[in-house]
């Protein structure tokens, strides 16, 4: 955990903020100054992530002009500290979890504690880091309802919180993130490829399955309805978000990409001459992993209960790769879902590795531990120096794999500039005007949330003339005719908001 915070916490406020955190970031103090939230079927994904972030606000100010971006960004460090905390009671082989030994489920939680895509996106304010958080709650419940039900008397009080906190887990995941669709789905396939259809019928205990439903039907509906404000929200998460999000996956041309998207900027990625980035070092314990699923006696002793967890996450990380990797629409946040399969994958193998070395000779374990500390602590500085380089070094840099329409520094110049303007004009009731396509707007109306009076349209021409904004900003094809109005005794000069965006800049002459 302390490592953990070492890399996430310093310096949130480091990074300019992405037009996707500052979205989120501007329906949050909505919530915040008028205390309600609305779910949105078409866009900016479940409520939970605002409701989050509430208490995080509030502890500061109850005026969103007055938050920062600490208040919005230690939403995912503390979802991602909860996630390591989740990992530590997946429990070991002997006790019906996931892991052969304390080691193995260390350098799990250790390697997610370095990887840099996880402590890059857990300083972003959007639902992934808290989606992979209650994706890993559903499978810590998973586990251990299936250990209480199998054991020698089947404990059905566990086994019936057990259930419950498993759909309280996926509601909170549904009401997050509607990929949890893909999760499920993937789970279901791999569910039957681990147990087979028969012990799964077998397994099959409806009371303990509706009290799961009822569960993750609850907490879905408390969240898409605003706490019972807003029943609607509940209709479009049920009926309207499907068509939208399929919509969004097939016809959306600046987010589609060839299907190795995904293998690329995980396994192998370089910009330019800008250094490679991989996390391909934790394909090897985690291929060890899946031979221990069909080979039980390759590394240890074999177990039948252990062997189906490992082959259902071997299976279930697969399939959610494929599945995503199918989907033209694509960012690299989305690839945490499955990422995390793979490390966990890999602190089973780390795990089975040294359950083996303990029934050897002394000589071969000894050569064995040397090996396997090698390899970790070789494993375990490439990703500390990777995290390093991703959060520190190359936080809004193209070389950077994680880096993905980002707002570019020179965003913050602009946003200098028009306050050195209006410290010189009306301080923050100076009247300014955006007149930018809506997608390119983003981060402004973060960066001008303390502004008094800031209007935002589309095009110069629908700024009406009763406005008279003292500063002018707007879209670079735009700038004749924002020169022609607004122009007489004003300045103008280019700024690029993010790659292949530029805005033009009007502001009084000194």
């Amino acid at each position: 955990m302390a490592i953990s915070l070492y890399l996430r916490l310093p310096e949130l406020d480091r990074r300019p903020m992405h037009g996707d955190e500052a979205n989120q970031a501007v329906r949050t103090g909505m919530l915040l100054e008028r205390g309600v939230y609305h779910y949105d079927p078409t866009d900016h994904h479940g409520p939970v992530l605002y409701f989050a972030a509430l208490p995080f606000c509030r502890l500061q100010t109850g005026s969103f002009a007055e938050t920062s971006e600490w208040n919005y960004r230690l939403v995912p460090v503390f979802f991602s500290c909860l996630t390591l905390l989740l990992m530590a009671g997946l429990g070991l082989k002997h006790e019906g979890g996931l892991f052969a030994t304390r080691a193995g489920m260390l350098a799990a939680m250790l390697m997610t504690a370095f990887s840099a895509p996880m402590v890059y996106y857990s300083r972003f304010f959007i639902q992934e880091t808290m989606f992979v958080t209650f994706l890993t709650g559903m499978l810590v419940f998973a586990v251990r309802y299936v250990r209480s039900r199998s054991a020698v008397e089947t404990d059905s009080r566990a086994a019936f919180w057990h259930a419950a906190g498993f759909g309280a887990c996926a509601g909170l995941a549904a009401a997050t993130k509607e990929t949890v669709a893909l999760s499920l789905a993937a789970a279901a396939v791999a569910a039957v490829a681990a147990a087979g259809p028969k012990r799964l019928l077998r397994a099959w205990r409806t009371g303990d399955a509706l009290v799961a439903l009822g569960a993750a039907a609850l907490v879905a509906v408390i969240f898409f309805s605003s706490f019972f404000t807003h029943p609607k929200g509940v209709y479009d998460a049920l009926f309207t978000t499907v068509q939208a999000y399929l919509s969004r996956a097939t016809t959306v041309p600046e987010h589609q990409h060839p299907w190795n998207f995904y293998l690329k900027i995980l396994f192998w990625f370089k910009y330019g001459k800008g250094p490679v980035w991989s996390e391909a070092m934790l394909l090897f314990p985690a291929a060890l992993a899946a031979v221990t699923s069909c080979w039980p006696r390759a590394l240890g002793k074999s177990d039948a209960a252990h062997q189906r967890w490992v082959r259902f996450l071997v299976v279930y990380t697969l399939v959610l790769t494929a599945i995503y990797s199918a989907i033209p629409y694509k960012t690299p946040w989305c690839a945490l879902s499955f990422l995390h399969g793979y490390i966990l994958l890999a602190g089973i193998g780390a795990g089975a590795v040294v359950e083996w070395m303990r029934g050897v000779s002394v000589k071969v374990r000894w050569t064995g531990s040397c090996l396997f500390a090698v390899f970790m602590l070789a494993t375990l500085q490439r990703q500390y120096a990777q995290a390093v380089r991703a959060v520190y070094a190359l936080p809004a840099d193209p070389r950077n794999p994680f880096v993905y329409a980002h707002t570019g520094v020179d965003a913050l110049n602009l946003v200098a500039a028009i306050e050195q303007a209006s410290a010189a004009a009306q301080g923050y009731a100076t009247p300014i005007a955006v007149a930018v396509p809506t997608p390119d707007t983003w981060p402004l109306p973060w960066y001008l949330r303390k502004y008094g009076q800031v209007g935002y349209w589309t095009r110069v021409e629908d700024i009406p003339d009763e406005f008279a904004p003292v500063v002018v900003v707007t879209a670079a094809e735009q700038g004749d005719i924002a020169e022609q109005r607004f122009g007489r005794g004003k300045r103008a000069n280019f700024f690029g908001i993010r790659p292949g965006v530029l805005l033009n800049l009007f502001v009084p002459e000194r």
